[in-house]
């Protein structure tokens, strides 16, 4: 009896806090989101937002990952904080995070994402991924000659002919993360030594690829592959062990202007009707039974993922990556 008293007390104040949040965020009425989507997905995720709630006016400021880190680090030193909710990767709220310009908020909706796309001390939660995996030309490589895993990328036949986005370390934080930073390195090392076509961007690659300029690339985004081939061109893609999954996320300043919003804001990116606007905007949704439109990267997602956290530090993982694919 003492037990279920204390379980529907508990029940009753969080019902009560939660009523008190909105409306102090509807006192609010505004909140500031800079964040790097695209303003044909805000307008998707604006209409849905308004659906819900028509009471929170969200501005967007679109801004570049560097962009918006530069101009939240200048508002934060000047005492004039003016965003509310920051949307980036995990590695650059992790430097906003040291900064102290984040605020800690597990969200009541995190508990439905899937494991491991939400920062355990609450200074992040994803909102979408991309898995990293094989891209293959089917019309220069059978799938069944194709690498199936990290050591196969290794071997003597696929000198020459696999591409790597040079713009991106993610496959050297998610090596050392797996592997520990001397096998991790020594991995990475090891890679570049198949003489490795280097490029930028993963669209990019996917239409070279498509080209039959090369037959393989290795560590590329799967939603990109997905979409070429859904188009007809001669590609596919494999899964390796343990792929690499990506993570875009929200978080809320700590001086948010509007901080009963900005955690509004964040609990709707994360809910049923904001991660569906996601997957709208073509994206891989992260909350658990809203499944992405493709079956194939459905059942990806159902398999053992890493997911890079980008813990450590960013600038030497930068470096090195530099040094050992690119040479300065």
């Amino acid at each position: 009896m003492i037990q279920f008293v204390a379980f529907l007390v508990s029940v009753l104040f969080a019902v009560y806090v939660r009523a008190a949040e909105l409306d102090q965020a509807r006192r609010e009425a505004d909140v500031v989101l800079y964040t790097t989507m695209t303003v044909a997905d805000f307008q998707i995720f604006q209409k849905a937002l308004a659906k819900k709630y028509p009471f929170l006016r969200a501005n967007h400021v679109r801004l570049g990952g560097a962009g918006q880190m530069s101009r939240a680090v200048a508002e934060h030193r000047a005492g004039a904080q003016l965003a509310d909710v920051f949307g980036l990767s995990p590695d650059s709220m992790n430097y906003l995070r040291d900064q102290g310009i984040l605020a800690s908020y597990y969200s009541p909706e995190a508990k439905f994402q899937r494991q491991g796309f939400v920062d355990p001390k609450g200074y992040w939660s994803g909102i979408t991924t991309d898995v990293l995996v094989t891209g293959v030309n089917t019309a220069q490589l059978s799938l069944d000659k194709a690498p199936r895993n990290y050591i196969d990328y290794l071997k003597p036949e696929y000198r020459n002919k696999m591409a790597l986005h040079m713009g991106t370390d993610n496959p050297l934080i998610g090596m050392i993360e797996m592997l520990g930073e001397e096998k991790g390195l020594a991995y990475m090392r090891n890679l570049a030594k198949q003489n490795l076509v280097l490029h930028n961007g993963y669209t990019k690659l996917t239409q070279l690829l498509a080209a039959g300029e090369v037959p393989l690339v290795a560590f590329t985004q799967v939603t990109k592959l997905e979409r070429m081939k859904e188009k007809g061109a001669p590609v596919d893609w494999l899964a390796t062990n343990l792929p690499f999954a990506t993570v875009s996320s929200v978080a809320v300043a700590k001086n948010a202007p509007h901080p009963a919003a900005a955690r509004l804001l964040v609990d709707f990116y994360l809910s049923e009707e904001g991660q569906k606007a996601i997957r709208e905007m073509d994206k891989i949704p992260l909350r658990r039974g809203i499944d992405p439109d493709s079956k194939r990267i459905s059942e990806l997602l159902d398999k053992n993922l890493h997911v890079i956290k980008y813990e450590g530090d960013a600038g030497k993982y930068i470096r090195l990556f530099n040094e050992i694919f690119l040479g300065r």
